[in-house]
């Protein structure tokens, strides 16, 4: 079990958070109203700092300085506000749970407008479930023609998953802050 420590964002936070989000999604998915709050986690496995929106554990920042959604979070506000997201068959959904990059020959769709280095989201095609939060390693028409011609190659490099451990931990903030 997580310790955790939790405390609502400053307006000078909050601010800067919506200024480091705005390069990255194609719109912020809450209202300048929400309940924004920062969750501070110590667990077995380290330290992580979880951004909850009106209680839903929403925005993480990663190794790489950019602040990425979480699985929750996409599927309480949607994914319409990144700038896209990719369609994946069930062996990639499986092997996307147990820790696996995205790669073309897993992909049967491709929605959205993005570029190489872009967060996008792979969805499990026939529920539109989240399985993968990532960076793109192609741009999106790229993306679609590789797939069409059965190409071989990593199409989305993950950042976070279902099951990992930012995943476990985000349960257990939801659950218990609620």
């Amino acid at each position: 079990m997580a310790r955790l420590e939790a405390r609502a964002l400053s307006k000078k936070e909050r601010r800067s958070l919506l200024e480091r989000l705005k390069p990255y999604y194609t719109r912020i998915p809450f209202s300048e109203k929400a309940d924004l709050r920062l969750v501070k986690a110590r667990t077995d496995s380290g330290e992580y700092e979880i951004i909850t929106v009106d209680g839903v554990p929403c925005l993480f920042e990663w190794s790489d300085g950019r602040i990425y959604p979480t699985l929750q979070c996409l599927k309480a506000f949607g994914v319409d506000w990144l700038k896209g997201v990719v369609l994946v068959d069930k062996g990639a959904a499986i092997a996307l749970a147990k820790g696996a990059h995205l790669m073309i020959p897993g992909v049967v769709g491709v929605e959205g407008s993005f570029t190489r280095g872009d967060v996008v989201a792979a969805l499990y095609h026939e529920t539109r479930t989240p399985v993968m939060v990532g960076v793109a390693e192609v741009d999106s028409s790229a993306l679609e023609k590789l797939y069409r011609e059965k190409a071989r190659g990593r199409a989305v490099r993950r950042v976070h998953r279902l099951g990992d451990a930012l995943w476990e931990l985000a349960q257990e903030v939801g659950k218990r802050l609620s």
